[in-house]
């Protein structure tokens, strides 16, 4: 495939979504290296923290003085959770990438100079690299929507009339 892996930081939500659409397992064959602060992996249930850790996801800790910075971050931001502030913290110190649906936590992310993607952009890079086909894609996503993902519509009915084209 690559090289070297991508590093991309992971918050809740984007893994819930691939857990919905049935398609966890297939993201940690990407070529990426994925992390999770250590209070996200510890606060997943379904899909299971420990599991994931198992299949490859990474923990991570933030130091003291990050961890100050995500409750100054908090104090401005009250608007995003505390553990989702932690995965931003966390993917600006290792320079990496953060993978989040959270509308809010991304306009910040993006404010701060940290490069952030969602949920289809996984979808598109599970397809993209051959992990699966589009229709497999397709399936998934539909099973998202189905189960109540909260993904930016417009973008979702383009990916489905593109990968439904094939």
């Amino acid at each position: 495939m690559m090289g070297s892996p991508s590093l991309c930081v992971v918050d809740a939500n984007i893994l819930i979504d691939l857990h919905v659409g049935e398609l966890l397992p297939e993201v940690f064959r990407l070529p990426l290296a994925l992390v999770a602060p250590d209070v996200i992996i510890e606060e997943l249930k379904d899909p299971d923290g420990e599991e994931l850790e198992r299949r490859g996801l990474h923990k991570g800790e933030l130091s003291g003085e990050q961890v100050m910075e995500v409750a100054g971050l908090a104090a401005e931001h009250r608007e995003v959770s505390i553990n989702d502030l932690f995965a931003l913290v966390l993917a600006r110190a290792l320079g990496a990438t953060l993978l989040s649906g959270d509308r809010r936590l991304r306009r910040i992310a993006r404010g701060l100079g940290v490069s952030v993607h969602g949920t289809l952009w996984v979808l598109d890079e599970l397809v993209r690299w051959e992990v699966i086909g589009p229709s497999e894609a397709m399936a998934g996503l539909e099973r998202m929507l189905a189960r109540g993902s909260r993904l930016p519509q417009a973008e979702c009915r383009r990916r489905l009339r593109r990968w439904g084209a094939r």
